[in-house]
């Protein structure tokens, strides 16, 4: 016995899989942007720690006050030396550590 046919139920059909198969071009596109990235991410860890030590350890802080009083050549690059730019950098990064855990995803599904 032949199904009956539902008119539009093919046009229906056809632009879900057109639909679908978008998703996945795109998922699998984001999925290895974010792959890379993480790959990076992950790399720079340890630089992450050793920012951090410097910042907490007591280097940081004479370096800055050898900046402010001129004891520091002016071609010197100092970002790492203003007042936010490690403590931003750390934030920053615990954040994303904790939306890469796996609790922040489970809420999705």
């Amino acid at each position: 016995m032949a199904e009956k046919v539902v008119p539009g139920e093919k046009d229906q059909q056809i632009a879900r899989i057109q639909q679908m198969e978008a998703y996945l071009d795109d998922a699998k596109e984001a999925v290895k942007k974010v792959s890379a990235a993480l790959e990076d991410f992950m790399a720079a860890q340890n630089k992450v720690i050793a920012l951090e030590h410097y910042y907490e350890g007591g280097c940081w802080r004479k370096d800055f006050e050898d900046d402010e009083a001129g004891l520091l050549p002016d071609y010197l690059k100092r970002g790492v030396l203003t007042e936010d730019a490690i403590y931003d950098l750390l934030a920053d990064n615990d954040e994303l550590l904790e939306i890469i855990s796996m609790d922040q995803f489970e809420k999705l599904w």
